[in-house]
């Protein structure tokens, strides 16, 4: 084991050993779902502990753990964490994620665990660990009431977990739940962003008739770039790939025609792009004043991401190539797909006016795909506010249309709304601060999380998310503090223990 060394111990083997080598991209996780199970179980045997597991249809697991001697009457908690991840890589040759394990490693500072080249899967493979570890923990000072573990699938593209849980089936009974999939020490999340996917898409015609002009054909590739949360990080100074080919594509078409062959850049709709390429053909005889006009929006961007001395994009790299003559769709519908991509909005559209420093909506150009004769565009729109959330989809919706695109409104999931004056919520900070010897912070987050959906679907359950720190999910960036690991277990083991308080 890699992580063999490191406290908690069982939380950190269940994320190795469990978690990391069981390939669980969303809407695959029928893997981990079967690992998790049979982990479960043979523990249990082996530790003479009576547990029971639920599935419904969808594939969410929920574990039953019963109380400890003397916290019967307790009310019962569920521990919630989603068993998906989202896999991106920068490696050259790629990464093959229905089959290898996350190469996780411990940094050289040892303060950090990452993955080599790969997202690390602590979103929220780690949530999902430490949940596992508390059904087996046998230390004397532990003691808890009734203990649910909610496990559910595919919360990283569309939370249909969530949408889909069958709380009748699995036999819910609590009516206090903490989540597991937030990432920042020393704060509790009490509401998140609802969001919803918006599809353009073109069936269009190609030609190939090279005979009057596309003689010359080009090849531009954004890559290198950081990318990250589509909603944790949208806020950030970080470059879009998908943009900046818009951006380019769009200088050029000011002087020439332009006829796409094909664009795709972009796999999760969560994620802001960190690659993106696109082929392109320019009338004969403008490769020189083509190339002019791509050199000065390249010197542009990178005076603007990496100019300081911090750079925004450190890794960034556009470069082009010419290349061999392909079928290519018109000049229309070429300048109407550039267009379209150039002005939707993919940053921050308004910041909130109650909450400081909190992202109230915002819109991530997530995907552009060309298959054959078709393209696609995938936007993934963010709001703390529902009304706000729908205008904004509305809104992006008519450009779409202006531009003759077919619109595929995608349904919505709901915010989190905040409840600050939950009974649960207070006795919950109470705990932490006493537990950190500190301050704890309230916040709400502008990433989407299942909380908002299972709050509807269980009325009037109390709910809080807390998690160690993790930096840049949804990249290959992504890295898990692993001193919060420790201090995350041994909070919850001090909630439980003081519930029958509240």
């Amino acid at each position: 084991m890699v992580l063999e060394n490191l406290e908690p111990k069982l939380v950190w083997e269940i994320f190795e050993e469990v978690v990391s080598k069981t390939p669980h991209e969303s809407k695959k996780e029928g893997k981990i779902r079967e690992k998790i199970k049979e982990w479960v179980k043979n523990r249990a045997e082996k530790e003479n502990i009576s547990l029971s597991l639920n599935e419904d249809a969808i594939g969410n697991i929920l574990i039953k753990l019963p109380a400890s001697n003397g916290m019967e009457s307790c009310q019962p908690v569920i521990l919630q964490g989603h068993m998906d991840m989202v896999c991106e890589t920068d490696r050259p040759g790629g990464f093959d994620f229905d089959n290898e394990p996350i190469p996780i490693r411990i940094q050289d500072n040892g303060e950090w665990v990452d993955a080599d080249g790969t997202t690390l899967g602590a979103d929220n493979g780690i949530g999902v660990s430490i949940a596992l570890a508390m059904l087996f923990d046998k230390s004397e000072e532990f003691k808890h009431g009734p203990l649910e573990i909610l496990l559910t699938v595919d919360e990283e593209t569309g939370l249909t977990g969530a949408f889909q849980l069958d709380d009748k089936k699995l036999e819910i009974k609590s009516k206090l739940l903490i989540n597991l999939d937030s990432e920042d020490i020393g704060k509790i999340t009490i509401g998140s962003a609802g969001g919803g996917d918006i599809l353009f898409e073109k069936n269009l015609e190609k030609s190939d008739d090279y005979s009057k002009v596309h003689e010359n054909f080009l090849e531009l590739i954004v890559s290198g770039l950081r990318g990250g949360h589509s909603g944790g990080d949208i806020h950030l100074p970080r470059a879009n790939a998908n943009k900046i080919i818009a951006r380019m594509l769009s200088a050029v078409l000011q002087k020439m025609e332009i006829n796409l062959v094909q664009w795709n850049g972009g796999t999760k709709h969560n994620a802001i792009t960190r690659k993106s390429s696109v082929q392109f053909g320019i009338p004969s005889g403008q490769i020189g004043e083509a190339e002019l006009i791509l050199s000065s929006e390249k010197e542009s961007l990178f005076n603007y991401y990496q100019g300081s001395s911090e750079p925004f994009e450190p890794n960034m790299s556009i470069e082009w190539k010419i290349t061999e003559p392909k079928p290519y769709f018109s000049q229309k519908e070429s300048n109407l797909i550039i267009s379209t991509a150039n002005i939707i909005p993919s940053s921050v559209i308004r910041k909130s006016p109650v909450v400081e420093g909190l992202t109230e909506t915002s819109n991530n150009l997530s995907i552009i795909k060309t298959e054959e004769s078709k393209i696609s565009i995938i936007l993934s729109t963010r709001s703390a506010i529902g009304d706000e959330l729908e205008a904004t989809r509305l809104s992006i919706g008519q450009i779409g249309k202006l531009a003759e695109w077919k619109i595929i409104m995608h349904p919505s999931y709901p915010a989190w709304k905040p409840e600050p004056e939950s009974q649960f919520l207070k006795f919950f900070k109470a705990q932490y601060e006493e537990f950190l010897k500190g301050k704890v912070e309230l916040e709400a987050v502008h990433g989407g999380l299942e909380t908002g959906v299972i709050g509807d679907k269980i009325p009037g359950i109390q709910m809080v998310a807390i998690g160690p720190s993790i930096r840049n999910p949804h990249s290959p960036e992504e890295k898990l503090l692993i001193a919060d690991v420790g201090v995350i277990y041994g909070l919850l083991k001090k909630i439980l223990k003081e519930l029958p308080t509240l």
